[in-house]
């Protein structure tokens, strides 16, 4: 397939080859990419906000983990159990909807601080 692009060899030191390794590994863009947008003056992406955005991920996935949990502590109250191991298992339960809560909190307060505004 015929392209209007040209590519270009550039030869750079180890030191500075590094840098542009790191570059693009934090921005998360290729090499190429990142000499680009340095050539055309174009802005690049905040590695804060990829970093923000992977802790939104993360909370996300312990919330969901936490559902599960609840959801297997739902099962097991479906057998025959004691009343003492019955009152553990509600406290259990109120306690990881508890933490649930907490960690939609801090979802939502990520998402604002990078812009997203998650409701």
């Amino acid at each position: 397939m015929a392209t209007n692009k040209r590519r270009l060899l550039v030869t750079l030191p180890d030191e500075e080859s590094k840098y542009l390794d790191d570059l693009s590994s934090q921005l998360r863009l290729s090499r190429s990419e990142v000499l680009r947008r340095l050539l055309m003056n174009s802005p690049f992406p905040n590695a804060r906000d990829f970093e923000a955005a992977q802790a939104v991920l993360d909370l996300l996935q312990v919330n969901a983990d936490l559902a599960r949990l609840g959801n297997l502590l739902k099962l097991a109250l479906d057998e025959p159990l004691s009343a003492d191991l019955l009152r553990k298992f509600d406290e259990l339960t109120v306690s990881i909807s508890s933490t649930r809560d907490e960690l939609k909190d801090v979802v939502r307060k990520i998402d604002r601080t990078i812009g997203r505004g998650a409701k």
